[in-house]
């Protein structure tokens, strides 16, 4: 049975591509980006995940652990991973549903299930869309969604990095009605710094979909400090006229929403905590780089 791990199902949703969607986020990404909005979703496996603001401090989920792997401190539930084996006590001995698993372990059966849940929804625009994470890092399952969703007559996107092997992008582009792909940062050194990753392989299965002739819509996600100046919004749209279709690109405004899963993660939080959208008058005035190289901004 070939299954993933999907550690969120969004219905109803409106920004993961054409019309009403349900979004899938399979866990498991090649890259490290400082910004992530999902960063729960970077490591393949299940782990626990504690939710400080749900938490009422009465310490059941440590008195039910015979590993040790939980403890108490200034805040709050503290998770030894290393000896957690996700026996599940903890998570039945909370009474708040504050310690939980991050993801749960999902056939594609069990995917096209909850799928047919809101296909009345979907309309004539809608569909799913197969998000991360990276869905690409787990193709057996992403593949064998998307070749289901067509099979049943239903619009599948997808929305990835494209740091994958030649042949599974392949594989991607003739199953997935539609890929929207991110350009984080143009300059490779840049790149690997945010990322960890170089983006060589990204912008070539970029231009290997533009000969194609697939349909395909860039991203670029706009982050305050790391991708959004001029010099890179200059550098990508250079890029995408010079392939050899006309891609549209979108300009992805910042998230500052993700804040409280980075303080679950105790991991460092890349930004001001005041840190807001960027202003709609400079995503404006970054938006006519783009058309000023006769592209489509969205």
């Amino acid at each position: 049975m070939i299954t993933a791990n999907v550690f969120d199902i969004k219905r109803f949703s409106i920004n993961d591509g054409d019309g009403i969607r349900t979004t899938i986020f399979v866990k498991g990404c090649p890259l490290a980006c400082k910004w992530c909005q999902n960063p729960e979703g970077l490591i393949p496996e299940i782990r626990l995940w504690y939710a400080r603001n749900i938490c009422v401090g009465c310490k059941s989920c440590i008195a039910s652990c015979d590993y040790g792997a939980l403890k108490w401190d200034d805040r709050g539930i503290a998770i030894d991973h290393t000896a957690c084996t996700r026996c599940g006590k903890c998570v039945v001995a909370c009474p708040t549903g504050a310690i939980r698993f991050d993801a749960r372990e999902m056939s594609v059966a069990e995917a096209l299930e909850e799928i047919e849940k809101d296909r009345p929804f979907y309309g004539t625009d809608g569909g799913v869309t197969l998000s991360g994470g990276e869905c690409m890092a787990s193709p057996a399952f992403s593949l064998g969604v998307l070749r289901g969703c067509r099979e049943r007559g239903i619009n599948a996107q997808i929305e990835t990095s494209l740091y994958a092997r030649p042949e599974t992008v392949e594989a991607f582009s003739e199953a997935a009605d539609k890929i929207i792909a991110d350009i984080k940062l143009i300059d490779p050194a840049r790149h690997w710094l945010a990322t960890g990753v170089d983006n060589t392989l990204i912008l070539s299965n970029i231009r290997h979909l533009a000969a194609k002739d697939a349909n395909l819509l860039i991203r670029v996600p706009l982050i305050p400090g790391f991708t959004d100046d001029e010099e890179n919004i200059r550098g990508i749209a250079k890029f995408v006229a010079s392939l050899a279709k006309d891609i549209p690109v979108e300009l992805l405004n910042f998230n500052p929403m993700c804040r409280e899963k980075y303080e679950s993660l105790r991991e460092t939080y890349q930004f001001d905590p005041d840190q807001r959208e960027i202003p709609q008058e400079r995503v404006h005035a970054l938006k006519e780089i783009l058309t000023e190289h006769g592209l489509v901004a969205i």
